[in-house]
């Protein structure tokens, strides 16, 4: 139901559906804080705010043992892979890069833009409750509001410095991971601040930004 509010202000006022989603993720943090304290409440959490534990036979396998590495990461890359076929190679996937990049001229080929922005939609919005499936059975084990630490936010800056390549995102991924990871062993072990991971990936997507802008536009003298 919150994935149609974005879509009827997009569809109705061409609203962008960035900031519509951002704004909308205080409600479901507050849904999912209700069904936790609610139907979904584990009663052995002692007052804790978390639901029923998932159960070890459906918990995914591990790829390295005794590390939180499992195949959640398969799946993800198979996925990338996927999606770029589906954009390369179906007459789906140009149909949503066209009305992505530009949506007047693809309603103009024939394109129809609604339905393409739903699909698109549920597609994502399947692959992102997807994504946290995969880190509540891979890691966590259980549901609570502090499953994510700011994953969504990282996503937008990961999809950025991909410059929106499905496969392009697995080598941004595996660049931010590293950059974050590094920096909590380099602060427990030498005492580097951890901020040096955020600067660092920051700087990366300002200059990839920059990047983009210039070749898209030329400076003439």
């Amino acid at each position: 139901m919150l994935l149609l509010v974005p879509l009827w202000l997009r569809l109705k006022f061409s609203v962008d559906e960035v900031v519509t989603t951002l704004l909308l993720n205080f409600v479901a943090i507050l849904l999912v804080s209700l069904l936790i304290d609610g139907p979904l409440k584990d009663p052995l959490a002692f007052g804790w705010p978390q639901s029923v534990p998932v159960s070890e036979t459906a918990m995914l396998p591990d790829l390295v043992p005794r590390s939180r590495l499992h195949w959640g990461l398969v799946l993800a890359a198979v996925l990338a892979f996927v999606i770029h076929f589906i954009q390369s190679r179906t007459t789906f996937g140009m149909q949503a890069r066209a009305a992505g990049l530009n949506p007047s001229g693809a309603v103009f080929a024939g394109v129809p833009l609604g339905r393409t922005l739903v699909l698109v939609a549920m597609i994502s919005g399947g692959m992102a409750g997807l994504a946290g499936a995969v880190e509540v059975m891979g890691v966590m084990g259980y549901v609570t509001t502090e499953l994510s630490p700011g994953y969504g936010y990282s996503g937008i800056v990961v999809a950025m410095l991909a410059n929106l390549h499905p496969l392009g995102v697995i080598l941004a991924a595996l660049f931010s991971a590293t950059m974050f990871v590094g920096a909590d062993a380099m602060s427990r072990s030498m005492g580097v601040p951890s901020f040096i991971a955020d600067v660092t990936v920051s700087l990366s997507l300002l200059s990839m930004l920059v990047a983009i802008f210039f070749t898209q536009y030329r400076i003439r003298r």
